[in-house]
């Protein structure tokens, strides 16, 4: 028998699963993807968890029936994986106030929780690119753990992040290094996010199940981090913008029933408000010889009057057919 079988599949140690070839994971996929979920349930430490959850979606994912994800893995470790990622947001905002140079022992902690977290969103962002890979139309209900696990952890890196400077005061260079790479991982896992949401498809004559309930909580869910990221990047914040009525539009004819109009309206006011006043701001400081900022804060000012205009004449019957010329074709 050869040496990679001299220990039964199930008890290989997780180090020596990493470098296993690709035949030998297709090949004991049924005996070892058991005990991997079984160690990520039990698993309190952060960097196991991250490491069985990397180990499934590097190895073990690509040989998973796409049609059972969400009963053989994402409904099994996904859950728990957010939870560990809200527990390391915690420690981080908890131990912060003793960071400093001289206090080597915390900065090296808080670190190495980042570290982590950078990770997690790695493993996340290989979970989404699996599914569009392997799929050319998506059905919610077969990946439904998956969108809202990777809202959650998106929004609650985007607060931490806008948060930083408060957290972590005059010591924030200790760790901003690590801070960026969060957001910058967090940025991309939304916007592969975004390219799967726009494979999903959705039967129009159906008109109640979960597919339904599922979209419109993704839609409220990327309000909610319009809502965090207005103030941190502007473009990436109109894009998510685009997005959303991108996708109301989309699926209008069955979900907009249950859209919250009012509050979306309210958001896209404010956004506009907000961004508005950023742009006079920021025209106020330029002098003649920066002519071509200038035009593009102009092109910004009249995009949001345009914008505002537009939902003063169509107020909460959020009639989103009528904005389609301002997110493009």
């Amino acid at each position: 028998m050869s040496q990679e079988r001299a220990v039964p599949a199930s008890a290989v140690p997780l180090e020596e699963l990493s470098s296993w070839p690709e035949e030998l994971c297709r090949r004991e996929l049924p005996s070892v993807l058991p005990r991997l979920l079984s160690l990520s349930q039990h698993s309190d430490s952060w960097i196991e968890h991250v490491q069985i959850l990397k180990i499934i979606v590097e190895m073990f994912l690509p040989h998973m029936n796409h049609l059972t994800l969400e009963q053989t893995f994402f409904s099994q470790v996904l859950p728990k994986t957010v939870k560990l990622f809200d527990d390391m947001v915690y420690e981080l905002t908890s131990q912060a106030r003793g960071l400093s140079s001289q206090n080597l022992e915390i900065q090296t902690t808080l670190r190495n929780i980042l570290q982590t977290m950078v990770q997690l969103l790695g493993a996340l962002t290989g979970c989404v690119q699996h599914v569009c890979a392997t799929q050319e139309s998506i059905i919610l209900e077969n990946i439904q753990s998956l969108p809202s696990s990777v809202l959650h952890v998106i929004k609650s890196t985007f607060v931490h992040c806008k948060n930083s400077e408060s957290v972590y005061s005059g010591r924030l260079h200790l760790v901003s290094d690590l801070l960026q790479a969060l957001f910058k991982e967090a940025y991309s896992l939304q916007k592969q996010l975004m390219e799967l949401l726009d494979m999903v498809c959705m039967d129009p004559s159906v008109d109640e199940n979960d597919d339904i309930l599922n979209m419109v909580i993704v839609i409220h869910s990327l309000l909610d981090i319009c809502s965090v990221i207005s103030s941190m990047d502007h473009a990436f914040h109109a894009n998510t913008w685009k997005f959303i009525i991108k996708q109301s539009l989309k699926h209008q004819s069955i979900i907009k029933s249950q859209l919250k109009h009012k509050d979306i309206i309210t958001s896209l006011c404010e956004d506009i408000l907000f961004s508005f006043h950023s742009c006079l701001h920021l025209a106020e400081q330029m002098t003649q010889s920066d002519a071509q900022k200038n035009e593009k804060v102009s092109g910004l000012i009249k995009k949001g009057e345009i914008l505002h205009t537009a939902l003063e004449e169509s107020p909460l019957a959020l009639d989103l057919g009528s904005h389609q010329a301002l997110i493009g074709k």
